[in-house]
């Protein structure tokens, strides 16, 4: 007997947070901000007895800027975001590929028009190409996140195969 998974996607604010901040901080970017952030506060110690309190103000604000105002800015983009998200996606995969549901509507995506599946932090990304995806927490995913990832690669992997003859590991 074929093995096949069912998943209902439930994907929160904090989900989209933790995958932008993971994106970020595994980044170039990420490493800026560390080091701007150390700087400041370093700054902020060395010179705080020797400046007037406008520029302890600044230096205070400053020093808040990586560490504070930048996860809550990227928190408000992840419920903007949550807005353009349709909840209650149902996902299915089985040995011809993967099925979506969303209320009465159905779509079948063949393994072949899957690009690729990835662990980022606490989830798996499916990519379907164009810009397009579903993410599958490990939430929701449960105990079998590890034997459902290995299932993915393998069908991603084998359609590849089949299509192309040329994937790269």
């Amino acid at each position: 007997m074929k093995k096949t998974y069912s998943f209902k996607c439930e994907i929160r604010t904090l989900d989209l947070w933790l995958l932008s901040m993971y994106h970020t901080y595994h980044s170039l970017i990420g490493v800026c901000n560390v080091v701007f952030g150390v700087a400041m506060i370093a700054m902020s110690v060395r010179f705080w007895n020797e400046v007037n309190v406008n520029w302890q103000a600044a230096l205070f604000f400053l020093c808040l800027i990586i560490p504070v105002f930048h996860p809550l800015g990227v928190w408000m983009k992840a419920k903007a975001q949550m807005r353009m998200i349709p909840q209650g996606t149902e996902l299915r995969f089985a040995e011809n590929g993967l099925e979506v549901t969303l209320g009465e509507k159905k779509e079948q995506i063949p393994w072949k028009k899957i690009k690729g599946a990835k662990r980022e932090g606490n989830m798996i990304i499916l990519f379907t190409g164009g810009g397009h995806g579903y993410m599958l927490t490990d939430r929701v995913l449960g105990d079998e996140k590890e034997e459902f990832y290995s299932y993915v690669k393998a069908h991603v992997y084998a359609s590849e195969n089949q299509t192309s003859g040329k994937r790269k590991r």
